[in-house]
């Protein structure tokens, strides 16, 4: 087996422990989210957002910090990604003053906010609790970095009603089966027209093994934040 055919194996393990990682959160929310119905809802109509909010894991959507609190008259604290882990705050920099943002909180009510401004600190920066009726939505940058932080800062504007007919059933909950075959397809046509043609067998071996890998990720969700931390380590190896 030549070295070339090492390195290109090498790739493609770990492009599938990123696939990995959304499979396994695609496949995790459905447990996370469908058994209690009247779990928090973030909405933001300007960026196209409606997702649950948990109280598990940024590693499982968007996250309500647990030292900060519900909607009120004290502060919100909502983290997300914007790469990996489903991305709910993937446009989280095109809010801008003025955008709306709704919390539909049981046990609180429906809570409406405007967004007053954008801001970006280090990935060190402690984010205080008690700033009043306020809510931050807090998510890494710049986009794919852990560098810094982007915070989106909104004021209460009033609390309504809980709206129980709010739901979000995951509509992504079906998105791990289109990337693993995604996977599988990009590593078919990456072995058929690889140039050694007595190493092809090796590469397709390679591939069922690693689509072989991630159907069990599906059907037996890993926890992301697990297969984050063995893809640092496997990358600080080989000095990505």
């Amino acid at each position: 087996m030549r070295a070339s055919t090492l390195l290109i194996i090498a790739g493609m393990f770990i492009v599938s422990l990123y696939a990995l990682i959304e499979v396994s959160f695609y496949s995790s929310q459905v447990t996370v989210h469908r058994p209690d119905v009247r779990a928090p809802v973030i909405e933001v109509p300007s960026i196209n957002l409606t997702e649950t909010i948990n109280n598990r894991s940024v590693f499982y959507g968007v996250y309500h910090e647990p030292m900060s609190y519900p909607p009120g008259n004290r502060t919100v604290i909502l983290f997300g990604h914007r790469t990996l882990y489903g991305s709910p705050f993937l446009h989280l920099d095109k809010l801008r003053a003025g955008d709306s943002v709704y919390l539909n909180w049981p046990g609180v009510g429906f809570a409406e906010y405007r967004v007053n401004r954008s801001f970006i600190v280090p990935a060190s920066y402690q984010m205080p609790v008690n700033q009043g009726a306020k809510l931050f939505l807090i998510t890494c940058h710049p986009l794919g970095s852990t560098r810094e932080r982007l915070i989106v800062e909104c004021h209460l504007e009033g609390i309504r009603p809980y709206q129980r007919n709010v739901r979000v059933d995951n509509p992504k909950s079906y998105y791990s089966i289109p990337i693993i075959l995604g996977f599988l397809s990009a590593g078919l046509l990456v072995t058929r027209f690889y140039p050694v043609e007595e190493d092809r067998r090796f590469l397709l071996a390679a591939v069922i093994g690693l689509t072989v890998f991630l159907v069990l990720g599906y059907l037996f969700p890993i926890p992301p934040e697990f297969i984050s931390d063995k893809l640092m380590e496997f990358n600080n190896i080989l000095g990505i």
